[in-house]
């Protein structure tokens, strides 16, 4: 339970109701009322963490081990989660920052956080212990052996991602093991002794090399491991290493197996949002001041232009209802009519480490006339004729984003123009074809 991505298990409302459980747990004497209180689960240590939230894990990081490894396998464990209302001053901002604002919660797993002097590996390790103590408290486990089979289902899972890998992607030991709640030793050792595991040798290390305790663990594979996954798809760079840009990271693994459900849904959450009233900050108000918090003045006016031309094309833009990191949608179709809208990407602020706008191909694998897989690689083709972007095959499947900070040339806007004017031409005569 403690290093397991608990953030990425069953549904939202659920991961809410568990760590409200966990609150209630501390019978403070003066309660929250959870039915009347606008709380949403917070990543304490942000899940895109700007510089200092990386030299602190660097910090913390063993030999030979990475920040991001370790921000990756501690970002969604319950030891960095808690509930809170004030998500969008708590942001992506420095610990010392969420510090002031948390003493101030009237939730006491907030001021036991808050009273803590740094938030790195080992105080979210130690909360982690703490809540899981108070879990086993809550809700004891019912008979014996069940967490044998539990540890199988695990296995299944990660038996599960595997064969789902997309062709010319691989991963490595530590996304699985992330994924996983595993250590990515565990993980080594499973595959090392797990016979007929699908897509084994597409797990490499985080440098992207085959393992040195890498074996065939049965008579009919075989062969030169690179060989093989040069034959998947699998690009390698000049140092011999397999292509950075087709790893898959521990969400993406958790996309592949995603139900319906936890799919993100843009008719539900972007909306032609009304304007505040007097005072008030809108929905789009709120993504532009996030956005410019930490990308440039030209990145924003690029931005806001290409709002205007995907207008002009007929489009409109919805923003999402987040606190913590809003959006924007560029929609097609009717405002509030689920089934019969549509959108190529979704914009985000970065929080510290730039803007990013997600390619939602995992979504139009769904939606007519992007069923169809060759549509969605011309999509693919095209966006990748922007200078700077370079999306892999493998990811025609998933949700890969590039930075916004591109369009500031005036030539990746115009490409990302005619893009946008080809999307709307192909869902408009869907009817027709």
């Amino acid at each position: 339970m403690q290093k397991a991505p608990f953030y990425q298990f069953g549904r939202w409302h659920q991961r809410k109701m568990v760590l409200q459980r966990l609150e209630e747990s501390y019978e403070h004497p003066e309660p929250v009322d959870f039915a009347t209180a606008q709380l949403t689960i917070e990543h304490v240590m942000p899940q895109s963490p700007g510089d200092e939230w990386l030299r602190m894990l660097e910090e913390d990081a063993a030999d030979g081990e990475r920040a991001e490894d370790l921000h990756s396998r501690l970002q969604h464990t319950l030891g960095n989660l808690t509930l809170t209302a004030v998500n969008s001053e708590l942001s992506n901002r420095p610990f010392e920052r969420k510090q002031d604002l948390l003493r101030g919660s009237h939730l006491e797993m907030n001021r036991r956080i808050a009273a803590t002097e740094r938030w790195g590996v080992k105080e979210i390790r130690a909360r982690a212990d703490e809540l899981a103590d108070r879990a086993v408290t809550l809700w004891p486990a019912p008979l014996r052996g069940v967490g044998r089979a539990e540890r199988s289902r695990d296995w299944l899972l990660a038996h599960e991602v595997l064969a789902a890998l997309p062709h010319g992607t691989w991963t490595s030991y530590g996304d699985l093991a992330a994924f996983l709640g595993f250590g990515a030793q565990a993980v080594g050792n499973h595959m090392a002794s797990t016979p007929r595991v699908a897509n084994a040798y597409r797990v490499l290390t985080s440098e992207g090399k085959v393992s040195d305790g890498f074996r065939w663990t049965s008579e009919d594979e075989g062969g030169d491991v690179r060989a093989r996954l040069s034959a998947d798809g699998v690009r390698f760079t000049v140092n011999g290493a397999a292509d950075p840009a087709q790893r898959l990271t521990a969400d993406d693994l958790a996309l592949l197996v995603a139900e319906d459900d936890d799919r993100a849904d843009g008719e539900e959450t972007a909306q032609r949002a009304p304007g505040g009233g007097q005072g008030e900050e809108t929905r789009a108000d709120r993504f532009f001041r996030q956005l410019a918090a930490d990308d440039s003045p030209e990145t924003v006016e690029a931005v806001r232009a290409l709002f205007t031309r995907w207008e002009e094309l007929g489009g409109w833009i919805g923003h999402g209802a987040g606190q913590v990191t809003t959006s924007a949608f560029l929609m097609l179709g009717e405002a509030g009519a689920p089934g019969r809208g549509i959108w190529p990407l979704t914009l985000y602020p970065g929080g510290g480490r730039g803007g990013t706008a997600e390619v939602v191909f995992q979504y139009l694998a769904a939606r007519e006339p992007f069923t169809d897989r060759a549509l969605r690689a011309e999509l693919l083709g095209r966006l990748n004729e922007l200078d700077g972007v370079d999306i892999p095959e493998g990811k025609l499947e998933l949700r890969p984003n590039f930075r916004l900070s591109l369009l500031e040339k005036n030539g990746n806007r115009e490409l990302l123009t005619e893009t946008l004017a080809w999307f709307r031409d192909r869902w408009e005569k869907r009817d027709t074809a």
